[in-house]
């Protein structure tokens, strides 16, 4: 899949470590390597991090199956449990404005997180049709 550095998030940290045993699948390095000419500063994981051969900060390169949008789940959602479902989404994801920026795309949802979502449907009653809006195939950087 091509990658696009702006899918970066902007505290993700990059590494340069070329020594590093890990850096053909990690995402740190991946993302360090599609840096682009006009980015001059940012986040880093620094070389002391390959002492004793212990690599903390590893995250797998891969690919997730990502979501945004909740209209389509709550076609069929009764009127009285549309807000106290909206709520708990709203608590499950931390605050009202990070709802929206999964409800419009800006943020993705992630396989654990859809699975939660889907868990509070389920709590209400609700098991058929659970349908985000978008998907998409994106890097991991969970």
């Amino acid at each position: 899949m091509p990658f696009n550095f702006t899918s970066v998030p902007s505290t993700w940290e990059l590494c340069f470590n070329k020594d590093c045993t890990h850096k053909d699948t990690c995402m740190h390095y991946f993302a360090g390597q599609h840096l682009p000419a006009d980015k001059m500063m940012g986040f880093a994981i620094y070389p002391n991090t390959l002492q004793n051969e212990k690599y903390r900060f590893y995250i797998e390169k891969r690919m997730i199956r990502a979501t945004w949008g909740f209209r389509k789940l709550f076609l069929n959602v009764k009127h009285v449990d549309d807000t106290p479902i909206r709520r708990e989404i709203q608590q499950y994801l931390s605050s009202r404005p990070t709802y929206y920026r999964y409800m419009n795309g800006q943020l993705t949802l992630t396989p654990k997180q859809q699975k939660g979502i889907i868990n509070i449907f389920r709590s209400y009653g609700y098991t058929e049709e659970l349908d985000f809006d978008n998907y998409i195939d994106r890097y991991s950087y969970e």
